[in-house]
């Protein structure tokens, strides 16, 4: 497709006008991801602990009572950390999203198909946030990458990796709440402790291909910037 010459001169002007650093935001993401990343791992040498403790159980041996109530307490705290920072990391990550869609805009790339709103919508309609995100997400990388070339460029390979990790971190979180909220014996609390120590495992694998992703989106955006403000 060809533009009007006048048209295209006036792209960088309006790229320049309408372009928003999203450093603050993507400073602050990257801080949620790294706090993420400590919980689960203080979160996995939790479950550790309580695996230890009920396997003496189901061996027979009978814990203090503030053994018990140590744990309880401990595994409570560091829950409750996690989902607070997850709630806010969550926030932080729908805010990016939108930002970073609407900034390769402005950068120059046309026609996308997934408008910054739904880029961010799609994580939350049941089925089709299998595939659609990560749709969004190809788009933005492509047309961060070469915004009035876009169609043309890769996928990162980043990318299918991160999705990946997400989905089953999704999935394995989600056992390992329906099956804490089933467990009543023993064996049932040492199996759904175990998938939970699972879940720690690879939450912290998913945030840190996320992390990684975030830096190029917004390193290549960033060039992409600053090298239209030369021309």
């Amino acid at each position: 497709m060809s533009a009007h010459p006048s048209a295209a001169a006036a792209a960088p002007i309006a790229s320049a006008i309408g372009f928003r650093d999203s450093g603050v935001l993507t400073r602050s993401l990257k801080l949620f991801l790294w706090l993420a990343m400590i919980l689960s791992a203080l979160s996995l040498g939790s479950e550790l602990l309580q695996l230890d403790l009920l396997n003496e159980i189901k061996a027979g041996r009978t814990p203090a009572p503030e053994q018990l109530d140590s744990n309880d307490l401990r595994q409570q705290i560091i829950g409750s950390a996690a989902f607070v920072n997850f709630v806010v990391l969550m926030v932080i990550f729908c805010v990016w999203v939108y930002r970073a869609n609407y900034n390769a805009r402005q950068l120059g790339a046309i026609d996308m198909k997934f408008s910054p709103g739904w880029a961010v919508g799609w994580y939350f309609i049941p089925i089709a946030n299998l595939w659609k995100p990560y749709q969004a997400m190809c788009e933005i990388w492509r047309a961060s990458a070469a915004p009035a070339s876009w169609r043309h460029q890769p996928r990162g390979s980043i990318l299918p990796l991160w999705w990946t990790f997400s989905l089953l971190s999704n999935f394995i979180a989600n056992m390992s709440f329906r099956l804490s909220l089933l467990a009543s014996s023993t064996s049932e609390l040492i199996w759904s402790s175990t998938v939970s120590a699972a879940s720690c495992i690879f939450d912290i694998a998913s945030n840190v291909i996320a992390l990684a992703l975030v830096n190029e989106i917004y390193r290549m955006q960033m060039a992409r910037r600053s090298a239209e403000a030369f021309d």
